[in-house]
């Protein structure tokens, strides 16, 4: 796999974990507080629909944490078997 692509992989995985991250907070606050953001949110995530994404949220929240979590460690294995350097170490002069 290139290394281009695997950074792309990596920065989709993120972005997608905070987006998850960021419902799901909203929508378990949105179980426990209903009375607060059912205004907020103009009557689209009544308590009701909350705890359904929330619930519904729970299986892809946990896989997007264990694949940001386990590409620091494949990513050094990736480099140490293609004996590539990290973008950093890569020898450029610093100013």
């Amino acid at each position: 796999m290139e290394e281009n692509s695997l950074r792309i992989i990596k920065k989709t995985i993120s972005w997608l974990l905070l987006v998850v991250t960021a419902v799901y907070i909203m929508t378990g606050f949105g179980i426990t507080e209903y009375r607060i953001v059912e205004p907020l949110t103009l009557g689209l995530l009544s308590r009701t629909l909350s705890f359904k994404v929330h619930l519904n949220l729970e299986i892809p929240f946990m896989i997007l944490l264990l694949l940001h979590i386990s590409f620091g460690p494949i990513d050094r294995i990736y480099r140490r078997l293609t004996g590539r350097k990290h973008r950093e170490d890569s020898g450029s002069p610093s100013q």
